[in-house]
């Protein structure tokens, strides 16, 4: 009777419904939405309320003619109230009558005849956040959360309903048939995930408008027997050489593929660290899902935008981590190593993907044929390496199944039969499914967090116009009318207006941080391949991986890390004999650590090795001639001469490092993220890097001072206080100069009308403010400025080739009288004047 009662309310909206006032028809659409939500509505009056309900959309958002779209919906609902009413009389529910059933075709041309394909096109496009979506409920379901099977159940229904309205019934017949068997617990998260990368494998077919009217569907794969064993006699059958499929670019859309890239590229580095973690503990069935799991991922998109050689590597790995899995295969260490290599040969196919977007030609990355060679002959062989290993393709000993790669016909299961839509869409299902129901994966359940994907040019293109914003806002605040005005509310009205921005400006600048966490991953797989390259036992050990930077900046750190880390395993450590003779730990020790302090972000790179040797970097740099013999350098600057180019003290080059390039590369593309790098050593003890990053790029707290006639801003998270400084607080100390007592630290003195006017100033009795700031040594100093005017925010601007480098200044910024005024680096400053 509750249907009835629906029926009857939207009977009575429509009269209402006209061309000038449409507002009753949200009504009609939100009593026709409860109806879909309504189970025990019969599945064929389902799928044409759902018609209706999309009738009336297109007739809310003006998308079909008004007149024509409102009669063809009153003639539906009635239609469809007539069937409703002799149901509820019947007490029974039927399949619907031919007069109803043909609602469809009553439907306006517009939005479901003419227009079909565009909807089509529409809803194919918007399906890959949907079905990731699905796919992370799919994960959550395997694992145990007992909430997630509502979410897949919803998704099926959702689309089974959208299928209909498109008129695709061969979709809307399938998805209904898996919803009941989910529903009878007869298939798991194997089918599930075999159905969505089917459903992935459809969507460029209804794109294309190249639609089968029949679906068919491997029964094993879809519905297969969970206990069925595997075919000890599965067909082996050599091919010819592997030759490149050449993926149809010019079908594929650009934004899809560079989404992919950058996703695929994440997932394997996650997958290369839990590889790494599997060294020590080879049985983790958490990390050997979670890794199956990033290579179901590639795989299943590479099949979607038909990159097939991609698709049918990841697939080949996934078939061996999915036997480590159900415990068919113990990993050993060179299983992981295959790994390793695999992940390498999936790096390179990427790229060479990548790089076809710049028309360069496609191919196949040199190891593809072998490794995948390689990942079959394990499956193949149960987890067995042959007597020669893959590497070994040039002998001609090897064996044969590894000389040339193999097709594995069905290794997981015996062919049992083949699912076929017949003209009812019922597909035929194996009955042993209903004795063997899929168990289900108890582990933890995550939380899946909703994103979006905003190309980073809008993103800097809005973060640049907040910038300008805050700009304009701090002129208003500043104008001479507004600060001279009485109107108190309207002062309100500003502080209230310059707190939203600056919420506004903190938050776009949130949106650009990252953590450091994806090239930490790294990191641990170079250091891996280092040691091994180096024969050289290495304890690797990271911290604050979360650790957040602005995203450009975490791009170019990279480079200068790989170089560092190089060098520490290289140079750095000793070899296992040497550390032995001096009663170390057999292992070196890489500690990679970043954290915050002052304002910064702070990367530090320590190593319990040898340490720099200072006599031998000195001697180095009196015969290439950049110091004299009797020159007194203090210990940091002697360290610093390894950042100058060709600087090397490494006896001979190795293919690792030793020709004095890569620690003068890093200290540029430090400086130029406007960064700095120290050095801490101690002979037999170990070196430690650290480098000092700004945490964003575009804009920071400031407290501007007045210097003279000049204003400069200080960074605020470089202040520690402020004083009054009279000629009474100075204390003149033989060999140091100036310095002010402040609570018994004698701080040395810096004038900045010293640094910047090329002055000689004195307090002389005047009272002048004294700037406590301390540098990312730990160095304390007092800048002593003539007047603080405020603090505020401010857009960071470059200040261009045409002034270079200035030694103690980071940028400029406009103020809100449209002046520029430049940004101290406190570092710089320190460095040059107590120097």
């Amino acid at each position: 009777m509750i249907l009835l009662e629906r029926f009857n309310k939207i009977v009575a909206y429509l009269p209402l419904i006209d061309k000038d006032d449409r507002s009753a028809l949200p009504s009609v659409i939100s009593e026709l939405e409860q109806i879909m939500l309504d189970e025990s509505v019969p599945e064929a009056l389902l799928l044409q309320v759902t018609r209706c309900c999309k009738l009336a959309e297109h007739i809310a958002l003006s998308e079909t003619d008004f007149e024509k779209g409102i009669n063809k919906l009153s003639q539906n609902i009635n239609r469809l109230l007539l069937f409703v009413e002799k149901t509820a009389q019947e007490n029974i529910k039927t399949a619907i009558p031919p007069e109803v059933a043909d609602v469809n075709t009553e439907i306006p041309s517009e939005p479901v005849c003419d227009d079909i394909i565009q909807y089509r096109i529409k809803f194919a496009s918007a399906q890959k956040s949907t079905l990731d979506d699905f796919e992370s409920a799919i994960l959550a379901f395997e694992k145990g959360d007992v909430h997630a099977i509502s979410n897949v159940k919803r998704f099926l229904h959702t689309w089974k309903g959208e299928f209909g309205v498109l008129e695709l019934p061969q979709y809307s017949s399938l998805l209904h048939q898996v919803e009941q068997f989910l529903e009878e617990g007869l298939i798991g998260a194997d089918q599930l995930f075999y159905f969505k990368d089917f459903l992935a494998n459809q969507l460029p077919l209804i794109v294309s408008g190249t639609i089968p009217d029949k679906l068919s569907i491997d029964a094993n794969k879809l519905f297969p027997a969970p206990n069925e064993s595997r075919n000890e006699d599965a067909v082996v059958t050599l091919v010819p050489a592997i030759q490149p499929r050449i993926p149809p670019f010019k079908d594929i859309d650009n934004s899809l593929l560079s989404d992919f890239i950058t996703e695929s590229r994440d997932h394997i580095h996650t997958a290369e660290s839990l590889l790494l973690e599997l060294e020590s503990d080879s049985e983790n069935p958490e990390n050997i899902n979670s890794i199956f799991r990033c290579c179901h991922t590639i795989k299943g998109v590479a099949g979607f935008i038909n990159l097939h050689d991609l698709c049918d590597f990841a697939h080949t790995l996934e078939s061996v981590l999915d036997n480590s899995r159900k415990g068919e295969l113990k990993l050993s260490t060179t299983h992981i190593d295959l790994l390793l290599a695999s992940m390498d040969c999936l790096k390179e196919l990427i790229l060479i993907i990548e790089e076809c977007l710049l028309d360069k030609p496609y191919r196949l990355p040199d190891s593809y044929e072998q490794t995948i060679n390689a990942l079959r002959y394990i499956i193949q062989n149960k987890g067995q390496f042959p007597e020669t290993t893959y590497k070994n393709q040039n002998n001609p000993d090897a064996t044969e199944s590894l000389q040339k790669p193999t097709r594995i016909q069905d290794t997981a299961r015996k062919p049992d039969s083949s699912c076929t839509l017949n003209e009812n869409n019922d597909p035929s299902v194996n009955p042993i499914l209903a004795e063997h129901p899929t168990p289900a994966v108890h582990s933890k359940s995550g939380n899946f967090e909703e994103t979006i994907r905003v190309p980073i040019q809008r993103l800097d293109q809005l973060i640049d116009a907040i910038g300008e914003a805050v700009i304009a806002q701090s002129m208003i605040s500043a104008d001479q009318t507004i600060r001279e005005s009485s109107n108190q509310n309207l002062h309100t009205k500003i502080a209230q207006t310059t707190m939203i921005m600056r919420q506004i400006q903190e938050l776009s600048m949130s949106l650009r941080m990252v953590s450091l966490r994806s090239t930490f991953q790294k990191m641990a797989r170079l250091v891996r391949d280092l040691s091994k390259k180096s024969s050289k036992e290495v304890h690797f050990i990271t911290d604050g991986e979360d650790t957040e930077l602005d995203k450009s900046v975490v791009e170019n750190i990279g480079d200068p890390l790989i170089h560092m880390i190089r060098n520490s395993v290289d140079h750095g450590l000793e070899t296992t004999e040497e550390r032995i003779a001096k009663g170390k730990p057999t292992a070196g020790t890489i500690n990679l650590r970043a954290y915050h302090k002052a304002g910064n972000v702070y990367i530090e790179i320590r190593d319990d090795g040898k340490g720099l040797d200072k006599e031998i970097i000195f001697n180095k740099a009196v015969s290439k001639g950049l110091c004299k013999k009797d020159d007194k350098l203090a210990d940091n600057e002697i360290y610093h001469f390894i950042f100058l180019p060709g600087f090397s003290t490494a006896k001979t080059v190795t293919d690792l490092s030793g020709r004095g390039v890569g620690m003068d590369v890093v200290k540029r593309n430090i400086e130029a993220l406007r960064g700095s790098v120290d050095i801490i050593t101690e002979k037999d003890k170990g070196t430690s890097f650290t480098i000092r990053l700004p945490l964003t790029l575009a804009i920071i707290d400031g407290m501007i001072v007045r210097v003279e006639k000049s204003n400069y801003i200080v960074p605020t998270l470089s202040i520690i206080e402020t004083l009054a400084a009279t000629s009474d607080h100075v204390v003149n100390i033989l060999d140091k100069g100036n310095v002010i007592k402040v609570r018994e630290n004698l701080i040395p003195l810096v004038y900045l009308s010293d640094v910047f006017n090329n002055s000689i100033t004195r307090l002389n009795g005047s009272v002048k403010i004294a700037l406590i700031v301390e540098d990312m040594l730990g160095r304390k100093s007092a800048l002593i400025v003539d007047e603080i005017i405020g603090q505020q925010q401010v857009v960071i601007k470059n200040l261009g080739n045409g002034l270079g480098d200035i030694p103690g200044i980071s940028g400029g910024a406009i103020m809100s009288d449209g002046t520029v005024s430049l940004i101290i680096d406190v570092g710089g400053i320190l460095k040059t004047t107590l120097s």
